[in-house]
Order: C-alpha cells, then structure tokens, then sequence
C-alpha cells in the first residue's frame, strides 16, 4: 500500500477529479429539461415546471447535507478508505436507479434516487480531511488549493461529456455517472493505505455537534450565507443561460468549461501564493468580498458580457475556497478534521436547498432578481466574517 505523502495526496485527487466529474455529469442538462420540454420528469402532478425545477435541485443537496453532517466524522473514528469505498458504492447504485427513473419517467423515483446518492456524496468532506491529515509533510494551503482546482476540473469535465450525451439519452449521462463511482471505489479500495481511525468517541458524533461552541457557530452562520449565494448562483445561472441567450445544454457546458478553466487556474496558481501576501482569514475576506461584487455586476451588465463576470466570479470561489477551510483547520486544530470539513460539506448543502427555495421565487419573478440574491447573500457572509472573526481563534499570522 502506498503510504508517501505525496502519492496519497496524488491518489486522493485523482478519486476527487473523476468522482466529481460524475456528480457534474447532469448539471447542464436539469435546466433545459424542466424549462421546455415534454419530457414525463417536467410533468407531474400538474405542477409548474420551475417548481419542479427546485424540487429536483433541492432533493440532491438535501442528501448531502444528510450526509456530510455524519460521513466525514465517521471517517474519523472508522478510517478514511473505509468510510469512503463504503459511500462511493452507495453513490454508485443511486446513479444507477436515477438513470432507471429517468427511462421510466418516474418524478418521485428520481427524487428519492437523487436523495440516497446525495446521502452517499456527503463524502467529498473525507477528500478535505485527507489533504488536511497529511500536513505538516504537505502545506495545507497547498494541498487545499490542489483539491479545489481537482474539484473545479471534474465540473469543467463532467458537465462538457453530459450536455454531448444526453444526445443518446438522458439515462446515458447518469450511467456514466455510476461507472465513474464505480470506478472510484475500486481505486479507493486498490491504492489508498489503510489508514489509522482515530478512535475518539467525541469526533464520531454528528458534525452538527460543533455547532454547540459559539465561535464554531459563528463561521456557520457566515458560511450559511456565503453558500447559499454561491448556490443560487450555480443553480441558476444555467436557467440564466436559456432565458438571456437562449443557450442549449452544449452552450451551457462550455459556458462551465470557461468558468471552471479560470478557478483551475485561479486556485492552482493564485491561492498558494496569497498567503506570502495575507493570512488565511485576509484572504478568505478578499474573495468574498470580490464574489458579491461580481454577482452584482453580472445581473447588471449587458448579457452578452456574461463573460467577464464568471471569470471574476471563478476567481473569487477559487480564493475563498483554499482559504476558508485553511481557516478553519488552522484556527481549531484540536478537533476532528472530519467532522470539521464535514460540517463545511454540511453547510454547503444546506445553503443548497435553501438556494432552491428562494431562487424558484425569484426566477418566477426574473431571473435576474435570483443573481441579485445570490450577490447580496455572498455580501452578507463577507460582511459577518469579518465583524465575527475577532472573537474567533486566530488564523496565525504568515510572514
């Protein structure tokens, strides 16, 4: 087994990088479906096709936060490969039911298949706990800022090989979905050293636990709102696409490959090197502050210049994306790296579903109304960090 630094490091990305890929597979197609389409999924029960829209985008999320609030503090106490074969499998028979739903037309089957596959991928949390267990031998800030831009190359790839193939089917993009899985538990299970649980009773609880210690509080409530407007963001700007420009699923997955090609860049050549400048918590407050300013000026600006918004919009994720969990790992050392990055994994999609709830209301209204909030939520978390992080552990200053 290999048990080099490095090499686990390389093996943990490459699980994330064609794991994540396969949960983007769909991404561009959801959009189009339920906004024209006769397809039976965007038919059911008479209800209208954006309410649809939310409860399909709603249920995953769902999932996860289920989830991630318990995966990643498991792997504390029963070892990371273990916790993570285990999930992958799941994720794999979830996909596999969701492109059975998807042939027989059933909208109750794809939401509760999506449900259960979103239970399962709770465990992107582990792929944090890992890169955070290997430090010192490997920076954090460096090992952070290689899984966010893995993270951001499966959402460049996944979403570009399903908005081609959903041509052959819509239960083609989900069978792909669940090979990829498939795969990624064979590889989990094939190279990655059976590692030592730690055997703490206190960090195999629900990461929710944490919630108990005020300071730890405090990031969630900023983070909350952070999350919910980099979500209704994501959720949304595909609907964006299609009301603004009229985009089709392959416009839309190119339209992910540019946003996802400058956060690769962003957060393999920018994010290390900020912090010979900053701090982690400086950081952190930069791209925030830089995200909701974008926001604002992509439901402004013309359009046709969506381009330069997502640029800046990538960039800003890909900053505080490295920094905050380097934040958070630096200011409580002392506590599962599990249930820590669990509880962020947690937050995320909770931000999820509430993004679902209220961007179906604004986009009944107008789509642009939803990127507003998205750039006023982001706005929100910027401004509540930096007036809550004094009474937080400091992140330690950086030469």
């Amino acid at each position: 087994m290999h048990s080099n630094p490095q090499t686990r490091l390389a093996i943990t990305l490459l699980i994330t990088l064609i794991s994540v890929s396969g949960i983007a597979l769909p991404y561009p197609i959801l959009a189009p479906l339920f906004h024209h389409s006769e397809h039976p999924l965007s038919q059911f029960a008479g209800l209208p096709s954006e309410l649809l829209f939310g409860i399909a985008l709603a249920i995953y999320p769902l999932g996860i936060l289920i989830g991630g609030s318990f995966i990643g503090a498991l792997s504390d106490s029963y070892g990371r490969r273990n916790v993570l074969a285990i999930t992958l499998t799941g994720s794999t028979l979830g996909y596999a039911i969701t492109a059975y739903s998807a042939v027989s037309g059933s909208f109750v089957l794809f939401c509760l298949a999506r449900f259960f596959t979103g239970i399962c991928e709770g465990n992107l949390s582990i792929a944090r706990a890992i890169a955070s267990d290997l430090h010192p031998q490997i920076d954090r800030a460096k090992s952070f800022s290689y899984l966010s831009a893995t993270n951001y190359a499966g959402y460049l790839i996944g979403p570009l090989i399903g908005g081609y193939l959903v041509g052959f089917g819509i239960d083609w993009v989900f069978g792909l979905a669940a090979a990829a899985c498939f795969i990624c538990a064979l590889l989990c299970l094939l190279l990655l050293p059976q590692d030592k649980p730690q055997h703490n009773h206190q960090h195999s609880r629900s990461s929710l636990t944490l919630l108990k210690e005020k300071p730890i509080l405090n990031f969630f409530i900023l983070y909350l709102s952070l999350t919910t407007g980099v979500c209704i963001y994501y959720e949304f700007y595909p609907l964006w696409l299609v009301i603004k420009l009229d985009f089709t699923p392959i416009d839309i997955s190119w339209a992910t490959v540019w946003i996802t090609s400058v956060m690769i860049a962003a957060a393999l050549w920018l994010s290390p090197r900020l912090p010979k400048l900053m701090n982690s918590a400086q950081a952190s407050t930069l791209g925030m502050a830089a995200l909701a300013a974008s926001l604002f000026m992509m439901a402004l600006a013309p359009a046709s210049s969506y381009g330069v918004w997502f640029a800046l919009i990538g960039i800003s994720i890909a900053i505080y994306n490295t920094h905050l969990p380097l934040y958070l790992a630096e200011s409580y050392p002392d506590k599962g790296q599990g249930g820590l990055m669990g509880l962020m994994t947690t937050t995320f999609c909770l931000g999820n579903i509430i993004a679902a709830a209220i961007g179906s209301i604004a986009a009944m209204i107008g789509v642009d109304l939803a990127i507003i909030a998205a750039a006023l939520l982001a706005l929100v978390g910027a401004v509540l960090f930096v007036a809550m992080r004094p009474r937080q552990p400091a992140a330690p200053e950086l030469p």
